[in-house]
């Protein structure tokens, strides 16, 4: 079974572009502790990422998904992040060693 976890912002006040500078230089698991709430967390056999995707994260977490909230698929041992962008598409954050 796979994991879909849901990080919202939290109540920090930070541009977009300053949050993305911030997950690149503190890395990512810094820059969630410090920007993040705890999770969301559901488990999933599949997912459909398309244009009702959005719709089905809120309707599922019963919460708004808005720009700069990050969503993390874990399945096994694979862990792939993305971030909600302002034009509405979700960015891939690569973790870098």
């Amino acid at each position: 079974m796979a994991v879909l976890r849901v990080y919202k912002r939290n109540s920090t006040f930070m541009d977009v572009a300053d949050l993305v500078n911030q997950i690149s230089s503190l890395g990512l698991i810094d820059a969630l502790q410090n920007y993040y709430d705890k999770p969301f967390e559901k488990e999933a056999k599949s997912i459909v990422a398309g244009p009702s995707f959005l719709q089905y994260l809120n309707k599922l977490f019963k919460i708004q998904i808005s720009t700069g909230d990050i969503i993390q698929f874990e399945s096994g041992n694979t862990s792939k992040y993305y971030m909600l962008s302002q034009s509405g598409t979700w960015d891939e954050i690569i973790k870098l060693q």
